[in-house]
C-alpha cells in the first residue's frame, strides 16, 4: 500500500512539476500530513523529487530547462535556487510590471510567481515557455538576435524592444560576480541587454546563489552599486553580504 502510494506521490509530482503539502493530502484524504512528508522525504533520498517550502518538485520538471548550451544547469545548487526563488517573490506586487532576465535562477522565480496580474517582460524563452501555464499574467516575449547557448533573446533589435517599455522591477540573473569586476556574463550582446534593463528599471533585483562567487566571465553588466535588493542563498559570505549593504543595497 506504502509503495504505490509513493508511486502515485511520483506521479503526481511528474504530471504536475510541483505540488503544496496541502494539494497532496487532498489526493489522499484517508492518509496524514505526517504520512505524506515522511513519503516525500523517502522520494527525496531516492533522488525523484525534491522538497521545498510548503511542498516539493518533481526533479523530472526540473531538468527540463537547460542553461549554457550542453551543460545542465538548472539542477545544479537546485535548493538555493529555490530558496533564492521563494525569497524574490515577496518582492513584487500584482499590477507591476516586471522584466524577468533568462536564466535557471530565474526559472525557479517564474515557477513561483503567483496566478496573478502581473505584466511580465521576458528574454528568456524558457522563462515564457513557464509562465504559459500561468492564466492571469499577460507574458511579452522580447524579440531580438536568439542565443542558442542560454535559450535568450539579445542584440539591438532586442534594446529596441525594451527602450518604450516601463519597468517596475528587474529580476535579474548573472553567470558570475567578484567583488573586483561585479556582474558578469559570457556574451557581449546579452551583457549590453543586461546592463540596458537595469539602467531603465524602477528597481533592480539580482539574483545570485553563492556558486558564483569570486568568478569573472568576459563581460561585466553591472557593478555592486548598480542594484537595489540582492537576494542571497544562506551560504552567501557574511562579509560581502555587509559590504553590499555599505554600498546601500538591501540584502535578503
Amino acid at each position: 500500500m506504502k509503495k504505490d502510494r509513493k508511486k502515485q506521490i511520483q506521479l503526481f509530482l511528474d504530471i504536475n512539476g510541483k505540488m503544496t503539502y496541502d494539494e497532496l493530502c487532498e489526493k489522499f484524504p484517508n492518509v496524514s500530513s505526517m504520512t505524506i512528508r515522511r513519503d516525500l522525504e523517502e522520494l527525496e533520498r531516492g533522488g525523484s523529487v525534491l522538497r521545498v517550502k510548503n511542498g516539493a518538485i518533481s526533479l523530472t520538471e526540473i531538468t527540463k530547462y537547460t542553461e549554457g548550451g550542453v551543460t545542465n544547469r538548472a539542477n545544479m545548487h537546485v535548493f538555493e535556487k529555490q530558496n533564492i526563488a521563494e525569497k524574490a517573490i515577496t518582492l513584487v506586487d500584482e499590477n507591476q510590471t516586471l522584466f524577468i532576465d533568462g536564466g535557471s535562477t530565474t526559472t525557479f522565480f517564474a515557477r513561483e510567481l503567483p496566478n496573478k496580474n502581473y505584466r511580465i517582460i521576458t528574454n528568456g524563452l524558457n522563462i515564457a515557455q513557464e509562465l504559459t501555464g500561468k492564466s492571469a499574467p499577460k507574458i511579452t516575449l522580447v524579440g531580438g538576435d536568439i542565443s542558442k547557448a542560454n535559450q535568450t533573446t539579445c542584440g539591438r533589435k532586442a534594446e529596441m524592444f525594451l527602450g518604450a517599455a516601463e519597468i517596475d522591477i528587474a529580476i535579474m540573473a548573472t553567470s558570475a560576480f567578484s567583488y573586483k569586476d561585479g556582474f558578469s556574463c559570457a556574451l557581449r550582446e546579452e551583457a549590453e541587454l543586461k546592463s540596458f534593463v537595469i539602467s531603465r528599471a524602477k528597481k533592480r533585483v539580482m539574483l545570485l546563489d553563492s556558486s558564483k562567487i569570486d568568478h569573472t566571465m568576459s563581460y561585466t553588466f553591472a557593478k555592486m552599486e548598480n542594484i537595489d535588493i540582492l537576494v542571497v542563498d544562506e551560504y552567501f559570505p557574511a562579509e560581502l553580504r555587509q559590504e553590499f549593504k555599505r554600498r546601500g543595497v538591501r540584502v535578503i
